[in-house]
């Protein structure tokens, strides 16, 4: 390897795995709203969806800045929304930045509209219309996730090696909120604070704790670093055990003997699994070529999985076990009623449409049934 290869090679960054898309629960959890169920339930159900919409306003705010600042930073790679399950216990990562120095960026994102307080012994509260309500205490709940996060990489051989000696990496716990959030930190106290910070500030952070083993660096140290290569494959073998989450809300929200259901409706999921390794998929549309702008659904565990189903594949699917009573909608498992073509080729002839029509377009043919 010559000297601008070996230059070039040091040049190296990656931003391994986005967040994964959570559109499809959402249009899923709002179709049950539209149904006939207590009002109770559909309170929790607006929680639940405004919930989701805070936590991806959170995510987004903290992975900009993320990809922004250290994605292109030579020898890092850059992992959003990482889910690892190991011995009945689960961490739902945020962010994790791995580098060839064998450091790990553990980075937890919280969005707090209003603010968030820390006191002097460590307790957090959030603001809401002017009044604090407590909340558990997000710096040990991401030391949570980091126990978690050691004990599996161990367990499971994953930790790269030198020598038949296995490499062990230095945890960073940070907790990011909202540039546009109000923070407050006790100017004095035992409880450190430092892990928490506003997304726009942890740059700063990231040069100082650089610079910082820059200095220190010993025999010991310069012992650690890794090849590019490795890390990136370090990191791959981290995403492959990314297991998305799945949740079954008619079970969550006690529907199942609440919800009303139509005589003769067809039972169908929200999301398809994927026919090439059986995992959830996401709607997704085509941002260049030839089918551009067109829908499908794409596989979670892409690009690992390159898994596609045409929403036209899901249809057909759905119309082949219509009832002899009535369909149900193939988009949003909703009521149909008979509708009769005005315009176009098919004008006079009847089909069934969504009763929610605009806001769901799924038809089927009348001569289908």
């Amino acid at each position: 390897m010559n000297y601008e290869q070996s230059t070039h090679a040091l040049l190296k960054y990656m931003i391994l795995k986005n967040k994964d898309n959570n559109q499809g629960s959402i249009d899923y959890l709002s179709d049950l709203l539209e149904r006939d169920i207590p009002a109770d339930k559909k309170r929790l159900i607006e929680r639940e969806i405004k919930c989701m919409y805070s936590g991806n306003k959170g995510e987004e705010s903290s992975a900009y800045y993320l990809d922004f600042d250290i994605g292109n930073r030579k020898n890092w790679v850059v992992i959003h929304d990482l889910r690892l399950e190991h011995d009945g216990d689960v961490a739902q990562i945020d962010h994790l930045l791995l580098g060839r120095m064998m450091d790990i960026y553990v980075v937890e994102s919280k969005n707090f509209t209003y603010g968030v307080s820390i006191s002097e012994e460590g307790d957090f509260s959030y603001f809401y219309k002017n009044m604090p309500y407590a909340i558990p205490s997000p710096i040990l709940q991401n030391d949570r996730h980091i126990r978690l996060l050691d004990r599996f990489l161990n367990d499971n051989d994953l930790l790269p090696k030198r020598l038949g000696v296995t490499l062990k990496p230095k945890y960073r716990n940070i907790v990011l909120i909202s540039p546009k959030s109000r923070l407050t930190k006790p100017k004095r106290g035992l409880y450190d604070c430092t892990p928490v910070m506003k997304a726009d500030q942890f740059i700063e952070r990231f040069d100082k704790d650089m610079t910082d083993t820059t200095a220190l660096s010993d025999a010991v140290s310069l012992a650690k670093v890794i090849s590019f290569d490795t890390l990136e494959r370090f990191s791959e073998k981290i995403v492959l055990h990314h297991k998305p989450i799945t949740i079954d809300y008619i079970a969550k929200f006690g529907l199942k003997n609440d919800e009303k259901v139509e005589e003769g409706a067809v039972e169908y999921k929200a999301n398809p699994d994927c026919p090439v390794c059986g995992k959830p998929m996401v709607p997704r549309e085509a941002k260049k070529g030839k089918n551009e702008g067109n829908k499908f659904w794409g596989c979670t565990q892409y690009p690992k999985c390159r898994g596609v189903l045409e929403l036209e594949e899901l249809i057909e699917e759905v119309i082949e076990k219509i009832s002899d009573i009535e369909p149900a909608c193939p988009k949003c498992d909703g009521v149909m009623v008979k509708r009769v073509s005005t315009k176009g080729k098919n004008i006079g002839n009847e089909f069934w449409g969504c009763k929610n029509f605009p806001k769901c377009r799924g038809v089927v043919s009348a001569e289908t049934k």
